[in-house]
């Protein structure tokens, strides 16, 4: 099964995956993967980084970190229950490198396309699949021409992946509404609050 959550910032997202990977994972007996994307550039990322290990602490899950370059991520998978968090950070690792590795801080706009590719073969190689992914498209505020190209890609891989995906999911101050697919199994995850629709 795959599925896309989506949200803004502090939605309950990341826990509403957590759950569901638990569940999926415990159901069909396969061993729980958390990707971790994140790749801290300053104390708050760190301090995010904290409280979602925390978070997760003792749910059973191996944590893996890759955070770029994934295309021979899905072997280490295969068969397995993939929580993997965040496509919105996986993206911006993609389409930013580090100066380190970027001296004239060019950005890679094909990045989008790349990501929804290698997302896709991963989800196809594992068993369960459970995506996060930021909704950060709904301000009305209009920005400069590269934060519009990361939005666009980002928007792209959301669509991408919602066309493939068997159920996508909006997460919402703890609540999640089912936008694609019979999410009708969410009832059985504990202390999971859902509206079906």
């Amino acid at each position: 099964m795959k599925i896309l959550i989506v949200g803004g910032s502090k939605s309950g997202k990341s826990m509403a995956a957590q759950r569901i990977a638990r569940m999926l994972a415990a159901r069909g007996s396969c061993p729980a993967y958390y990707w971790a994307t994140m790749e801290p550039s300053d104390s708050e990322d760190e301090k995010r980084i904290a409280r979602h290990l925390e978070a997760r602490a003792g749910w059973g899950f191996e944590t893996i970190e890759c955070g770029r370059n994934t295309s021979a991520f899905s072997a280490s998978v295969r068969g397995g229950c993939v929580l993997f968090d965040s496509v919105t950070a996986l993206l911006a690792n993609e389409m930013f490198p580090p100066p380190a590795q970027n001296a004239d801080f060019s950005v890679d706009f094909a990045a989008g396309e790349r990501v929804a590719a290698e997302l896709s073969k991963i989800a196809n190689a594992a068993m369960h699949f459970i995506c996060v992914c930021d909704d950060i498209f709904r301000d009305g505020m209009q920005y400069d021409a590269v934060t519009e190209s990361y939005r666009r890609a980002l928007a792209f891989v959301c669509r991408q992946l919602a066309s493939e995906f068997d159920i996508v999911v909006e997460a919402s101050s703890g609540i999640t509404r089912t936008i694609k697919g019979n999410a009708l199994f969410l009832r059985d995850v504990p202390t999971f609050r859902t509206r079906i629709q």
